[in-house]
């Protein structure tokens, strides 16, 4: 458009110049007046000149004007009173007008709707920036403008030149996309509401199943009924798990994963998981050891469910694929300080480095070499990796056929503000001699990894076989380094064990030898024949480092074979009377009969006094009758979440409202749904803490122990509800 205007003004200047006359020059008049000047000739070749002049200007104008016909934008210009100054080809085509009779008039087209200029208009520099739905030829379209304001061909003025763009179709495709995008999101909201509703009602009655089949389990039964229940309960577990997975893998999906940062035991995570499938490789008669690097903090950040929850996975695979040997977990330092590296090895059939790139997809499982033996949906592996990934990691595995899995999760957990060193918190040895063990066992992975964390603790150990455990007993006491610890298994025979530790108390009269048997969970037939022998201790396998450090330390807490509780204080494995403990007043809010039935057995049981309603509106008014009655209040209430009339989260704010002139008791959440926001409504609702169904004997009595002991009987009705600390057991 400038080069147009320029060549406007040059043909007026062409003009100006054949009529008024060319420039004076005075070198080229003098040359003109001192020859024979023509002054006809003169006036041909200006004319000539200007005729040269025009036919470039119209060149000039044709190819700019070509150059603008051609654009798919639609070109106007209007001067300042808004008549069309210029009108290119698409927008004369577009809203149907003469190209020719267009100048100099004023025309608007029909603007059916309008959206605000993203940008004002104001001086030359401005720009103008709206959208608008105008009436075409073709019907309505939406066109994007541009509106600039350019100096008019007499510089007095400013023009408004606009550019538009036919964006209908893209506003389509984009509303297209919208909707598409509205309905997934839709679906996937549907979706989760759908998952949720089917965890309620699933775990409901499993609930019923998991709770009833601990009630039997504790009446008379015979062998064959007992082996029936235990099928029951195993199978109501798997159904569990199955569950469980697949609501995982729904939450990674819809992007609803949310990762806790809170300081953590990663010792203890570690230690949990392992006890917890050590009985199920001992029933296969599966070795199950870990090691933790001493130099590792004793207290990390990240989120410990998640955590626990990958090494599950991780563990109850090596587990469910090895048949014979065992499985070692270890944990390292990684490459950094605030990286860790979790270890799990097994001896299993190991797998093919065919199935090894699509070993960690969802749904993949390794049903050609095992034959389709195991059961599960094939998502453990792939959560785990996507769990590692979302916290900063990754897991990595090196196997071959024959040669067993090494799977390897690298995680990011930085030590928390004042950690310790995981080995400063170990007992200490208290002696200043190097004590020395004998580790007398045939099951070399935990045989290598007590060995492991007895080196750690500046211990001498002989990892011996039976063998020779007897001549290398006598050859380290004639070398003046007399073995102090004897250490066997409880498959070893009891007589032979008792020569093992007779001849290191004979070699070594002065020192205080210890005898120590390692047992199963579920083992102690044997254990009268070694107190016999001498054995004066006893550890539950899988063995605990603290354990075994304690065994060596001064002040050590003695495991007696005529006692129940071991080195590391794990009493609490076993059932703990409360007879002479006061009765405490619970109050059951379940509409479930079945797990009214359920929960009020199991208080009944830890010597609790149940009153039971059967919805969210009178549990309030239990409460509210409370009022001036000390000797009728309630030191827990439990309430479920989803029941008629008043549900358990109303039901608990307006117990909370109840204010100072009634005890507010603890409320404690007893729901099937699982996903981590029915946790957080509970806990805004007003409630103390949150319990999964199904839940165990023992989840119940920790969350009993803990709300109901001195001091934590009332809430603070005043006291926010965030403020409440959840419990360990609640589902992920």
């Amino acid at each position: 458009m400038r080069r147009l205007r320029r060549l406007q003004l040059q043909a007026r200047l062409a003009w100006m110049w054949l009529f008024v006359g060319e420039p004076k020059h005075p070198k080229r008049d003098r040359q003109l007046a001192g020859g024979s000047a023509d002054p006809l000739g003169r006036v041909d070749r200006r004319i000539e000149q200007l005729r040269d002049m025009q036919w470039v200007l119209r060149e000039n104008e044709a190819r700019y004007r070509n150059l603008l016909d051609t654009q798919a934008d639609i070109i106007v210009r209007r001067q300042a009173d808004g008549r069309i100054s210029f009108a290119n080809t698409a927008f004369c085509r577009t809203f149907g007008i003469d190209a020719e009779h267009s100048i100099g008039t004023i025309f608007e087209p029909v603007v059916l709707d309008r959206e605000q200029p993203a940008s004002p208009a104001g001086d030359i520099a401005s720009a103008r920036r709206f959208s608008e739905l105008v009436e075409t030829l073709a019907g309505p379209r939406w066109f994007a403008w541009e509106e600039h304001r350019v100096p008019a061909i007499d510089g007095r003025l400013l023009d408004a030149q606009l550019i538009g763009r036919d964006v209908t179709d893209a506003r389509l495709a984009a509303a297209e996309l919208a909707k598409a995008r509205d309905q997934a999101e839709a679906a996937n909201r549907a979706k989760s509401r759908f998952l949720a509703a089917m965890s309620h009602e699933i775990r409901t009655p499993m609930n019923g199943i998991l709770g009833m089949s601990g009630l039997l389990m504790d009446t008379p039964l015979s062998q064959e009924q007992r082996t029936y229940l235990r099928a029951v309960d195993q199978s109501a577990k798997t159904l569990l798990a199955l569950i469980d997975e697949i609501l995982d893998f729904s939450k990674i999906e819809a992007g609803k994963l949310t990762l806790q940062s809170e300081p953590f035991s990663l010792d203890g995570s570690i230690q949990s998981a392992v006890e917890l499938l050590a009985p199920s490789a001992h029933e296969k008669g599966l070795e199950v050891a870990w090691t933790f690097d001493p130099d590792l903090p004793s207290m990390v950040i990240g989120d410990e469910a998640r955590v626990r929850q990958i090494l599950l996975n991780l563990v109850g695979n090596a587990v469910k694929f090895t048949e014979r040997g065992g499985i070692l977990v270890s944990v390292v330092k990684g490459s950094v300080n605030s990286r860790v590296q979790i270890a799990v090895k097994d001896t299993g059939p190991g797998i093919d480095a065919s199935a090894l790139p699509t070993l960690f997809s969802e749904f993949e499982q390794l049903e050609s070499r095992i034959g389709r033996r195991q059961d599960g949906t094939g998502l453990g592996l792939a959560i785990s990796k996507r769990l590692a990934r979302a916290m900063g990691g990754d897991i990595d595995v090196v196997s071959a056929p024959a040669r067993g899995a090494t799977f390897t999760v690298d995680l990011e957990l930085p030590a928390a503000p004042d950690a310790q060193s995981y080995g400063a918190t170990l007992p200490a040895l208290q002696e200043p001699r190097l004590h020395r063990a004998a580790l007398i066992m045939d099951r070399l992975i935990e045989r290598r990894a007590l060995g492991g964390v007895l080196k750690a603790a500046n211990v001498i150990v002989d990892e011996l076989d039976e063998v020779d455990a007897l001549a290398r007993i006598e050859s380290a006491a004639a070398a003046g380094s007399p073995i102090d610890l004897v250490v066997v298994d409880v498959d070893e025979d009891a007589a032979l064990a008792g020569a093992f530790l007779a001849c290191a108390r004979r070699h070594a009269p002065h020192l205080n030898v210890r005898g120590i048997v390692l047992i199963g969970a579920m083992a102690r037939g044997g254990l009268r024949n070694f107190r016999s022998q001498g054995f004066d201790s006893y550890l539950v396998r899988p063995i605990r480092p603290q354990s075994l450090l304690a065994q060596l330390g001064a002040q050590w807490i003695e495991n007696r074979l005529d006692e129940g509780v071991d080195a590391a204080g794990r009493g609490a494995m076993f059932e703990q009377s409360s007879l002479g403990a006061p009765k405490r007043r619970v109050l059951l809010a379940e509409d479930n009969p079945i797990n009214a039935l359920l929960a009020s057995s199991v208080l009944q049981k830890v010597n609790c006094i149940t009153r039971i309603v059967s919805d969210g509106r009178q549990a309030v008014e239990a409460v509210k009758a409370t009022a001036g009655n000390p000797s009728e209040r309630f030191d827990i209430v439990l309430m479920d979440v989803h029941m008629p009339e008043l549900d358990g989260l109303e039901a608990a704010r307006q117990i909370r409202q109840l204010g100072r002139s009634v005890h507010v008791p603890p409320i404690v959440a007893l729901t099937a749904n699982a996903f981590p926001e029915d946790r957080a409504s509970c806990l805004e609702a007003g409630m103390s803490d949150y319990l999964a169904k199904p839940f165990e004997r023992s989840d119940l009595e920790r969350v009993l122990a803990r709300w109901c002991a001195a001091g934590a009987s009332a809430v603070d009705a005043s006291a926010p509800a965030d403020e409440a600390t959840p419990a360990s057991n609640v589902a992920a």
